[in-house]
């Protein structure tokens, strides 16, 4: 072999070398990176501390990432599991079972998990939305399992939303989303045929009314946090009268259909959720929804009160966010109790 053919091999080994080298750098890379936890997509560095979420209204929105257009979430948005532990199941039986010996249907409307509803919006966020949802279908089937009337909420993960159901930055639906639940509430109230033809019928027309702006109240928490500012997002109002009056379920008979809830269903927002049911149901509905009440403030007042001890209505329709896992067995410890006459009146 002479002086040029051993150069020219020793160039050509050297070459291979260099790409054999370069080749495993590369795969050490790929190896590595699919073991490097996601990134959280946050908004600011305190933002990303949990430590950071201090006072009542902080508190609750434990911790914030940006999707994209400029929708924000917090961490019950991002909900992996839904419904309660087996006891709860049993106690909302039990619950079901004490309304039922009283003539009262008990329907359970959980509002789905912002992402579940609009995964488009999560951009980078990491969240796994295919198992989120089997979860809270199966969460939806058990409590029709024990007896309760749910409506098909989950028929609405079969296609995108035309329009968004929630606000961007806060944790209340919008407009569209009550009046798309109240649809499907209204569908599962006149499934149940016997007791629905029991109630007296009144025909209901909806009307927008004017328009505000909501101030988040996730993007008031990032204000806090971050100092990051964002528009005000802008809703329409509604409002629901009986046909031939001008008052809202002005001059009714006494509604056998009673609302409880939270915010969604009654605050300083106004989503008209009572009114789209009324109109939906053909029928008056009473709503003694509570804002800032919790899961269950609203029930639990409501149970306690001499008009349910009284006159129990046909329907409770009970209104409660699905990021809530209703494990608190004090709560439907006292409430099974007062419901069964074992308790003292209030």
């Amino acid at each position: 072999m002479t002086l040029f053919e051993i150069k020219a091999y020793s160039s050509k080994a050297y070459c291979w070398l260099a790409q054999v080298i370069v080749l495993s750098f590369v795969c050490c890379a790929l190896a590595n990176a699919s073991n490097i936890p996601a990134v959280k997509i946050t908004l600011c560095d305190t933002a990303d501390r949990p430590e950071s979420y201090r006072g009542k209204f902080l508190k609750n929105f434990k911790t914030l990432q940006k999707g994209e257009r400029d929708w924000l979430y917090r961490d019950m948005d991002l909900k992996r599991t839904y419904g309660p532990r087996q006891p709860g199941y049993k106690n909302l039986q039990q619950l079901q079972q004490a309304l039922q010996a009283r003539g009262t249907a008990l329907v359970m409307v959980p509002i789905p998990g912002r992402a579940l509803i609009h995964p488009e919006y999560l951009g980078e966020i990491d969240y796994d939305v295919p198992r989120a949802r089997k979860s809270y279908i199966n969460y939806l089937q058990k409590l029709r399992d024990t007896g309760i009337a749910v409506p098909k909420i989950d028929s609405l993960f079969e296609q995108t939303q035309s329009k968004p159901m929630f606000f961007a930055r806060d944790h209340h639906w919008n407009h569209h989303g009550a009046r798309t639940i109240a649809r499907l509430t209204a569908y599962a109230i006149k499934a149940e045929k016997k007791l629905y033809s029991g109630i007296e019928k009144q025909k209901f027309e909806s009307f927008a009314v004017g328009s505000d702006h909501n101030q988040g109240s996730l993007q008031r928490a990032a204000l806090e946090l971050c100092e990051q500012r964002y528009p005000k997002e802008p809703f329409k109002l509604y409002q629901t009268v009986a046909k031939g009056s001008d008052d809202l379920f002005g001059d009714l008979p006494e509604p056998q259909i009673v609302l409880v809830g939270t915010s969604n269903s009654k605050s300083s927002l106004n989503f008209n959720f009572d009114g789209f049911l009324a109109h939906y149901i053909g029928a008056a509905v009473i709503n003694k929804a509570k804002s800032g009440s919790g899961f269950g403030g609203a029930l639990k007042d409501y149970l306690n009160s001499d008009d349910f001890r009284q006159s129990p209505p046909r329907f409770l329709v009970w209104e409660v966010p699905g990021y809530y896992s209703l494990n608190d067995q004090a709560f439907f410890d006292q409430i099974l109790m007062n419901l069964r006459g074992d308790g003292g009146q209030s």
